[in-house]
């Protein structure tokens, strides 16, 4: 049986994403229903078509609400994924290198996203030149904040590998990352945040691959099954990071946890105790002064 999670924002990432595979199903369904049709501004004939011309029907307000809900879901989850490690609702694991790359992710998935919305409002039958710009703009944008979170969990797993109990050294002992070459991983480094790495990453390998296919191919059937996978392949990326959401939550319940006796220096909290023990330090300090 399934945990009980710390908190439920492995819940939003599928509050996001589920709306955007209803206006996907919901296209099809309608293109179907109408005899799949080929619209007027088309100049081939094709089966399927590409979203953007269903988007560009009657269904464009469909086609502008849920990518626009999709994008502010991303861009909240991204954001979620730093506060809930700020406030401690995850583990609480920050370099600064981790840092950065999800505030790069942030403002990433923020551009890729604006991009999809431009997308869907400057439609392909009336501003083709700048839909397909908008296309490029999401596409590059989000591989880029894809590639950003990959980043962040390899190395998180790299660190957590270094000081896990099962690191092969004697309780209370890691590694020190000063003395490991940068691509050298050592210790118990198949561990949750490598393994979701590992997921990201062939994620964004497939999604590349069939972007490729996407924009190369001089087949616009062949090329609108690649549209229609990849808009698809877009909500297992949310399911991803509602996984990382429902790990991270249980990290206080690991039974690992209590079993780690040093942590290297790599946890944000190790400054926060040490900044509390030095005031609690100082305050009896100021009372012994008082009392004289």
């Amino acid at each position: 049986m399934f945990q009980k999670p710390g908190n439920y924002c492995f819940l939003v990432p599928w509050i996001a994403f589920i709306p955007w595979y209803g206006m996907l199903i919901t296209m099809l369904i309608c293109w179907a229903a109408q005899g799949h049709p080929i619209y007027w501004f088309m100049h081939t004939d094709q089966f399927p078509v590409y979203i953007s011309d269903i988007g560009a029907t009657n269904l464009r307000p469909l086609f502008i609400a849920c990518s626009a809900w999709q994008g502010i879901g991303f861009v909240i989850c991204l954001i979620l994924e730093f506060l809930q490690r700020h406030f401690f609702w995850m583990n609480p694991w920050f370099t600064v290198d981790e840092r950065n790359l999800i505030f790069a992710a942030i403002v990433f998935g923020c551009i890729g996203e604006l991009g999809l919305l431009f997308c869907t409002i400057f439609s392909t039958a009336l501003f083709h030149t700048v839909h397909t710009a908008m296309v490029c703009v999401f596409v590059i944008f989000m591989f880029l904040a894809g590639c950003c979170l990959a980043a962040e969990y390899f190395i998180m797993g790299r660190h957590y590998g270094f000081i896990h109990y099962k690191n092969g050294l004697p309780p209370g002992e890691y590694y020190d990352e000063k003395d490991i070459k940068w691509n050298v991983w050592k210790g118990h480094y198949w561990n949750k945040f490598t393994i979701s790495a590992c997921f990201k990453t062939f994620w964004l390998i497939a999604a590349v691959v069939w972007a490729i296919m996407f924009g190369a191919l001089s087949d616009n059937s062949k090329s609108a099954c690649f549209e229609w996978l990849l808009a698809f392949w877009l909500g297992i990326f949310f399911i991803i990071i509602s996984v990382d959401f429902y790990l991270g939550s249980l990290w206080k319940k690991s039974k690992y946890w209590p079993l780690l006796q040093a942590y290297g220096g790599y946890y944000k909290f190790e400054q926060n105790q040490y900044k509390r023990m030095k005031k609690s330090s100082d305050d009896l300090q100021r009372k012994e002064v008082e009392n004289v």
